[in-house]
């Protein structure tokens, strides 16, 4: 029974020691974690914030498969978001693709007003381009830009706090990324 008595000793006091810790003091700041950017959850499905969880990139890089016809639009959108800690880059007979762009021409049931959707899910995302809706080569490069920023992990932003790509709206959307989605990046991925 003694060697039980003192493991029970041990723990007592090493609980006790951990729980007398004081507080910093107040001179010296207390060093918090940063929470990554809030979405705007009206348009975001639920979504809290930005996610490296809820992205396409596996491994610190995001490789795509071009199945679009909007070549502009995808330079355009790769181009943007080329910031540095993420690798964007087309994949090769090397690598599996983690996303594709692909074109859709339709205006029934939700893509009547949809102009780009970003699909997530097991093997390779899909960032659908709506040809019916991308009638202006600014709607076509934002679109891609903006879907692009949801492969990356960024969800939709309130265009009424600031300019943002990650508006849920064309029309409220920067055409690149902003200082503030910039600043986003730099929150999430380092």
């Amino acid at each position: 029974m003694k060697p039980l008595k003192i493991v029970l000793t041990i723990t007592l006091m090493v609980i006790g020691v951990t729980a007398a810790v004081p507080p910093p003091a107040p001179d010296r700041p207390v060093l918090v974690a940063a929470a990554y950017a809030a979405c705007w959850t009206k348009y975001s499905g639920g979504q809290a914030s930005d996610s490296r969880g809820n992205s396409s990139v596996d491994g610190g890089e995001l490789t795509f498969d071009d199945a679009t016809s909007l070549d502009d639009a995808l330079s355009h959108a790769v181009r943007s978001w080329s910031l540095g800690t993420i690798k964007i880059r087309k994949d090769d007979a090397t690598s599996y693709a983690d996303v594709e762009f692909k074109d859709t021409n339709r205006t029934d049931g939700q893509w009547r007003d949809l102009y780009g959707y970003w699909e997530h899910g097991p093997g390779t995302d899909v960032i659908w381009l709506n040809l019916a809706n991308l009638t202006t080569a600014e709607a076509r490069r934002k679109t891609a830009a903006h879907e692009l920023g949801h492969a990356l992990g960024f969800c939709h932003k309130d265009p009424s706090k600031y300019s943002t790509l990650m508006a849920p709206h064309t029309g409220d959307m920067a055409s690149a990324p902003t200082a503030q989605d910039k600043k986003n990046y730099t929150l999430l991925w380092g």
